[in-house]
């Protein structure tokens, strides 16, 4: 399973065990931060940070009267988390916005860097080259 696979499905499974008034099934979390964002309502789902050796979902309890909770959960990444930048040599043109990179699970990570390179073998490369430039990134 993909990175973002793994991760979407954890977070919902987070999320759904907080909106339902249990406490996280897996992952570190503060239960004391955990009780003052319950004390304020409704959980909501926040933002997505990758660290080398795990991943951090934020999910917010919302204060309309006040500051918000932010709850971080950390979970652990079942392998290695490397970030995938964007080379300096690839000449980009994007409409609107910036693509710097993508994080990956360090396998599937060495398995594109494996297809890049043998995009480069001759015959293969001739092929590649003739394609038509794509419009988007997938």
């Amino acid at each position: 399973m993909r990175l973002n696979s793994f991760a979407a499905e954890k977070r919902k499974t987070l999320f759904e065990q907080l909106s339902t008034g249990h406490a996280p099934s897996e992952g570190q979390f503060d239960l004391d931060v955990l009780k003052e964002g319950r004390a304020k309502g409704q959980v909501q789902m926040g933002s997505t940070r990758y660290e080398p050796h795990s991943i951090v979902f934020e999910f917010i309890y919302p204060d309309p009267h006040g500051v918000a909770t932010i709850l971080p959960l950390r979970v652990p990444a079942p392998e290695r988390i490397v970030f995938m930048p964007v080379p300096g040599w690839v000449l980009q043109a994007i409409w609107q916005g910036e693509v710097s990179g993508s994080y990956e699970f360090e396998t599937d990570a060495m398995k594109m860097l494996d297809e890049f390179r043998l995009s480069l073998e001759p015959g293969i490369n001739e092929n590649v080259a003739r394609e038509p430039a794509p419009t988007g990134r997938a």
